[in-house]
């Protein structure tokens, strides 16, 4: 149905046509200066001019670029936006996680390699904020070949809809309170099974970012902590959607105090 002529498709169509020549444009104007270059787009143009079976393609680059954009930040930025929300609405949590940077960074110290590892109750935070607003809905997956699943015979070529938000507020993984947010499930020690948790997808396609996500996350929301306490603003509306990533259809309204 993507391709009938209707007004989301040829929207869809025009933006997506307006992404990729702004990416060929960038990409032509940084093939030069960014050939010898250490960072990301630079490593793809040297690969674009490899003679091996490595080499990549112009229209290749253009999609790695679009994925990087699109699956790195906008899903760090709506896990930052619903862990402050859920802090705002849990003051003990804020408290809590808000002690721990202070002891673990200081005031006024940057949190570092060695202090983000320390911070135990901001990773918890983190963890049960994508437990209870992952950023994709379901994970898509293609059956190799025939699978008989208990007394389910599933044929191959079949597409199967993996649906995380489902899974993760189920009562019978999570209890009772599995609507609820309790960062004390995942305590040092606490583990559930391969197939209760996955936010960044399961199996050999799961997201290569995760630990770049995790790492971004705790370091931002660490320096927020140390710097600003917030609550939430009596204008926020409670209405989680999907627009390519979980997020609030009408934004987060905090209060926010410097500390």
């Amino acid at each position: 149905l993507r391709y009938v002529p209707t007004k989301k498709n040829r929207r869809r169509h025009s933006l997506n046509k307006e992404i990729r020549n702004s990416l060929r444009r960038l990409i032509e104007i940084n093939r030069n200066k960014c050939e010898d270059s250490k960072n990301l787009l630079g490593l793809m143009l040297s690969a674009s001019k490899a003679d091996n079976e490595f080499k990549m393609g112009i229209e290749e680059i253009i999609d790695e670029c679009k994925t990087f954009y699109f699956a790195g930040k906008e899903t760090t930025a709506n896990l930052l936006t619903w862990a402050t929300l859920l802090l705002a609405l849990h003051q003990e949590w804020q408290h809590k996680a808000r002690d721990e940077v202070l002891q673990v960074c200081g005031k006024n110290e940057h949190p570092n390699a060695e202090t983000l590892s320390s911070l135990k109750i901001v990773n918890m935070v983190l963890k049960e904020t994508l437990r209870l607003y992952p950023p994709a809905l379901f994970v898509n997956r293609t059956v190799a070949r025939d699978v008989k699943l208990g007394k389910l015979d599933i044929p191959a070529g079949t597409q199967v809809n993996l649906p995380i938000v489902d899974i993760h507020h189920d009562v019978g993984i999570w209890g009772v309170n599995a609507e609820e947010f309790d960062p004390s499930r995942f305590a040092d020690g606490k583990s559930y099974h391969l197939g209760a948790y996955f936010p960044f997808g399961i199996g050999p396609a799961i997201c290569v970012g995760q630990n770049l996500a995790m790492v971004e996350a705790k370091l931002v929301l660490a320096m927020v902590l140390q710097r600003f306490a917030f609550d939430v603003s009596p204008s926020y509306v409670h209405a989680p959607m999907m627009v390519m990533t979980l997020q609030p259809q009408y934004g987060a309204q905090l209060l926010i105090r410097k500390i």
